[in-house]
């Protein structure tokens, strides 16, 4: 009996450091997000200050955001430069393609020319 209760025991450490260690591996996937959407926002805007990124937007790219990192981390150290740059090429053609309107592409462009 006392090792059946000490099995349970080991068993919910173990499940509920995990789940802490996954909370704080999401929160830093959202603040990476958070920090490339207003890197995004801020080159648009040097571009022209008018076409800003709604809000609307920037969820949505946060959005896209977030699920391009897990996707790279799930992909780990062991995955070649190909396959990085491939990954991210399909992600970054979906907000430019989906969430962002031409002026705001221009915008980007010129802000990155000017540089």
């Amino acid at each position: 009996m006392k090792k059946i209760i000490f099995t349970l025991i080991l068993l919910v450490g173990f499940s509920t450091t995990n789940f802490s260690q996954n909370k704080k591996m999401m929160e830093k996937m959202k603040e990476k997000a958070t920090e490339l959407v207003e890197k995004l926002n801020n080159e648009i805007k040097a571009g022209d200050e008018t076409l800003a990124l709604s809000e609307a937007q920037k969820t949505k790219v946060m959005d896209i955001q977030t699920e391009r990192l897990m996707e790279l981390r799930k992909l780990g150290k062991s995955a070649s430069k190909e396959d990085k740059k491939a990954m991210n090429k399909k992600y970054f053609q979906k907000i430019f393609k989906e969430v962002l309107t031409k002026e705001q592409l221009k915008a980007r462009r010129k802000a990155k020319k000017d540089e």
